[in-house]
């Protein structure tokens, strides 16, 4: 008796706990969230909407008052139900075999369907078949562009765009939220879990109510992405730029070169200036304010764009406080669009170019050379006992013009991965990158990279190349750590943003994205060493050269 009463018990407990699992009420936030992961799930998995049948911004906006209505999962999974059956019949797909082999799957999370807090076991039969049974056409929303990135293309673009608008907004979180979702090869490497940021970014985009806040969410979204790459670019919005590079070195923001060295020495900055103030305010303190809204792949980074965006500015002069030694002054500079430094760069000595040290060290600058410039340059060095190469800049893609002369012949020094559309939210290896050719007389002497903040991109990749050389040293300080080709995205405001679009590893599957390049001997340059002119990573690399 007391067993068939302890059963009764159970099955009564669970009845209650399933019923109060059933009308436990979701939140407006909660709700929202699942239906961006549901309409943005559909608009690349699902036969007719990946194939363009259907208005997809339409059927969200019809969506939207539906969904705040319902107050429970069930409700909830009814107006789901109902609306996937109005989408079309989704038929047993032969093509859909996952690859075994070749796949990089970091970043593909499909468990969600399975949310027992926001969908019942129809819903989530449901959504499997249909991830079962995904298309495998053309994709109507996104394609494989150039670089092998991914290309977003028949998006409308709303030039009527109303900030207190809230379909709107949702419209532009939701869609570029699954963009990344899907096709950005480094999700999996975010500080914070993609989920996460769209829990947090909902209300934040919901209560923007004007272009400036707007806008803040808009870089605060960007920047959750942890992508040295990523920017936005807003219509109307000019920033011209000071002409000093910044180092943060000893917890404080030091002027460590010029963009161009003229024009940086007439507005009276000397390297090892320490930035003190932006038009009276605290550099530091308006620096840590705009610090959640500045994109970088590591801290160092962040806290570098960070100061570079407080001294950014629509006016033309601004008013720089600085520390000297143990003087501060009070310096008034011009603003300058910052393509005036990259014409400007363009005619530079030789001398800048490359250089040789007691004879037997060469010395070369791969921000200033083109390829032809490289083959005579390597070609005079062939005999010395060492060559740096200097790659604290951004280089032309020449990175095979020096490896055939480093190389005894082809290495592997990248696995590249890119984003596979037929099942989205899976990559796919391609074929190695390769330096170097078969070359019986290569470079026998020792080879010492120099790099740090300044290397981006480009740069590390060809970095990466180098380092296949017979004998190579890597000197310097973390890297921008933002590897692959960009690519950009247009939002539904019209707002165009970049992010990196391919993923790249070393051979050995160690990424470069967000760490950097790999370094065999720190060395960061000091304040005190900027102040005397000094350029404490070449005098480390030369040492080393000569041992």
């Amino acid at each position: 008796m007391k067993r068939i009463l302890f059963i009764l018990l159970l099955y009564v407990s669970g009845i209650y706990t399933v019923s109060a699992q059933n009308t436990k009420e979701l939140s407006e936030t909660e709700n929202l969230f699942a239906i961006a992961k549901v309409w943005g799930y559909l608009k690349y998995y699902h036969p007719y909407v990946a194939g363009g049948a259907l208005d997809w911004d339409q059927q969200l906006f019809d969506l939207l008052p539906q969904v705040r209505k319902a107050t429970t999962k069930e409700e909830f999974s009814a107006v789901l139900l109902h609306w996937i059956d109005k989408l079309g019949e989704v038929r047993e797909c032969r093509r859909c075999e996952v690859a075994k082999e070749g796949v990089f799957n970091k970043n593909f999370d499909l468990s969600w369907i399975r949310n027992s807090r926001h969908f019942n076991d129809e819903v989530s039969n449901r959504l499997e078949f249909i991830r079962d049974n995904r298309f495998q056409g053309d994709q109507h929303y996104v394609t494989i562009g150039r670089g092998n990135t991914i290309k977003i293309q028949n998006e409308r673009e709303y030039e009527d765009f109303d900030y207190t608008e809230e379909q709107h907004k949702l419209l532009v979180l939701f869609r570029y939220w699954n963009i990344i979702e899907y096709f950005y090869p480094y999700k999996y490497l975010t500080d914070q879990h993609w989920d996460d940021v769209l829990l947090e970014m909902i209300p934040k985009f919901q209560n923007a109510s004007d272009q400036i806040s707007y806008r803040r969410v808009i870089r605060e979204l960007l920047a959750k992405m942890d992508d040295t790459h990523t920017r936005v670019i807003f219509d109307g919005v000019t920033l011209d730029y000071l002409p000093v590079k910044i180092k943060e070195i000893e917890g404080k923001a030091v002027v460590s070169g010029f963009f161009n060295d003229s024009i940086g020495k007439a507005n009276g900055f000397k390297p090892g200036d320490i930035i003190l103030k932006v038009n009276g305010m605290d550099a530091e303190k308006k620096m840590l304010e705009v610090l959640p809204y500045a994109s970088g792949s590591n801290t160092n980074i962040k806290r570098r764009n960070a100061y570079y965006h407080i001294l950014k500015g629509e006016d033309s002069i601004a008013e720089i406080t600085v520390l000297r030694n143990k003087d501060t002054l009070s310096l008034k500079t011009r603003r300058y669009p910052f393509k005036e430094f990259n014409r400007l760069n363009r005619k530079v000595p030789d001398t800048t170019k490359w250089k040789i040290f007691d004879d037997s060290i060469g010395y070369i600058n791969m921000g200033y050379i083109n390829g032809d410039e490289a083959s005579e340059i390597m070609a005079k060095f062939m005999e010395k006992k060492a060559i740096i190469i200097d790659l604290r800049n951004y280089p032309q893609f020449i990175y095979h013009v020096v490896s055939r002369y480093l190389n005894d012949r082809k290495k592997d020094f990248a696995s590249i991965y890119i984003p596979d559309i037929s099942y989205p939210g899976k990559f796919k290896f391609v074929k190695n990158e390769r330096a170097g050719v078969k070359n019986k007389n290569y470079y026998m002497g020792k080879v010492v990279l120099l790099v740090d903040d300044q290397s981006l991109s480009r740069s590390e990749f060809t970095a990466m190349a180098f380092q296949t050389a017979n004998n190579v040293i890597t000197v310097g300080s973390q890297t921008a750590g933002a590897d692959g080709n960009v690519t950009s995205i247009k939002l539904a405001d019209g707002t165009k943003a970049y992010i990196t679009g391919v993923g790249v590893l070393y051979p050995d599957g160690t990424p470069t994205q967000r760490t950097g390049i790999k370094i065999d001997i720190k060395v960061t340059p000091t304040i005190e060493g900027l102040q005397k002119g000094r350029d404490e990573v070449l005098e480390r690399a030369v040492e080393l050269a000569g041992d």
